[in-house]
This record gives C-alpha cells, structure tokens and sequence, in this order.
C-alpha cells in the first residue's frame, strides 16, 4: 500500500478533472465569514517536478495538462485551474505541478486552515518541506482510512474533504465508500469529493453502488485492455452554482483530451 508514488502521474488528465474541480470549491469558499476546512486524505507530496525522474519515466502529464493552455480554453473552470498552476508556476518553475495541498494552500484564505494526511514516509518528508512553514497547514503523517473522522470540523462548519486514494488494493473500492459515507454524515455541511479511476476490471461501480446520493461526474476516453480509460468524482453537497459551471469544464476536457 505503501509503494504508490503520484509523481509517475501527475499533471494526468484525471488531475486535470480533479483539480480544476478544487479550484472551483476553493474559489467558492474564498468569501466565506467563517473558518473554511480543507481536509485531504492522501496529499503526496504536494508538488511534482514534470521534469523529474518518475514524471518521465511515463510522461502522463504530456496527454494531461500540457494539452491545455490558459489562452486556447473556453470555460471558466478550466480558466480558473489554469490560471491557478500559473500563479503557482511564477513562484517556483515552469515545470513544476502543484498537486492539490499546493492548490489548496495557495487559494486558501488567512482564516481557512488544512488537514493534509500523507502516511508515504517519503512522501510525507517532501510535503513538509513544501508546506510545513505555513502554521494553518496540519500535516499528519497518520493512515486516514483509520484517522480521517477525528479531525472533521463541526458538522456545520464549511469547507471541503478530498478523498484522493491509489486504489491500490481491491478492497479499496468498498472501504472508501465506507469512509466517506461515514464522512458525509459526521461532517453534514462539508463537500465531500471523492475521486476514483476507471479501469477495464470496472471495480469503480463497486464505489458507485457504495455512494448512493452522491452526484458522479465521469471524463471517459476509448477502453482498453490495461491502464486507466477514464477518471471520476463522486461528490456530496456539491454547491448548486457549481455544477454547470464543472459540466461546461467537462466537456471541454472531453473534446480536448479524446475528440
């Protein structure tokens, strides 16, 4: 479990989906009065350099982000998350990807605060180094599969909870929709986004089955034998204002990404 690493994938198109996703949640939160929470459950190391050893070795991110360009999109999500990586870029390189503690630390306000769970040890070790200057960021080197729920806001306070796993182990399917079903009713007025890989061995319906009552947003290219086809969200309590603004988006990535 502990062998997953996100810099062979980052800046892939389901971190486009995903993260143009949380920039819209982030931005949605940004005038809140009250303390804003933003919990992620796997947040790797926080940024990724594109020009590293594992994002070459696979190159995702050239059939990812890289087919996208702030002048060449059409929607305002997609406008929004580009811009996003651009103001991040400015202040470390061109070819460095935020992943989404990045994205949330770099839109958070001055009252909002994080969650980060990372239990790579690795891993662990480089989103301090990113992060740990900033003392609204909570950076937890514990398993939230058994620790999440203990640090959720009150139940009516908003923000946000990204359940971002590898899917690593089969049974992931069935214990996720478990953590954020239990999520959900514990932290009644938080969005909760989880997201989920579409693969030719179709386990994901299993997380669907378990997600009753979520709303599902799926980018799907042509199936294959190996390898992920296609990227999804699952997401409770999405903000009524949102949801047309992330189709748009949607449909956008899907002409863009597989014609």
């Amino acid at each position: 479990m502990l062998s997953y690493q996100h810099g062979y994938h980052a800046g892939n198109f389901a971190d486009v989906h995903k993260h143009t996703a949380l920039c819209l949640l982030l931005k949605h939160f940004a005038n809140e009065a009250k303390l804003v929470t933003y919990v992620d459950s796997h947040a790797g190391r926080g940024q990724y350099d594109l020009t590293g050893e594992q994002a070459r070795k696979i190159g995702e991110w050239k059939d990812g982000i890289s087919k996208f360009t702030k002048e060449g999109v059409q929607t305002d999500a997609l406008k929004l998350y580009l811009s996003a990586i651009a103001d991040f870029q400015e202040k470390h390189t061109s070819q460095t990807y935020p992943g989404s503690p990045a994205l949330m630390h770099q839109m958070m306000q001055p009252n909002d605060r994080a969650v980060l769970f990372e239990l790579h040890p690795a891993e662990y070790i480089e989103l301090r180094k990113a992060l740990e200057f900033d003392k609204r960021l909570r950076i937890l080197d514990k398993n939230a599969m058994n620790f999440l729920v203990d640090y959720l806001p009150d139940r009516k306070s908003p923000g946000t909870l990204l359940i971002d796993p590898s899917y690593e182990l089969k049974g992931e399917y069935n214990t996720i929709a478990r953590l954020a079903k239990l999520a959900h009713k514990r932290w009644q007025n938080g969005v909760v986004m989880v997201w989920y890989p579409m693969l030719p061995a179709k386990r994901h319906e299993e997380l669907k089955e378990g997600l009753k009552g979520a709303q599902f947003f799926e980018l799907v290219g042509p199936e294959k034998e190996r390898g992920m086809y296609g990227t999804g969200l699952a997401i409770y309590n999405l903000p009524e204002s949102l949801e047309e603004p992330f189709l748009d988006a949607q449909e956008e990535m899907q002409r863009t990404l597989f014609g």
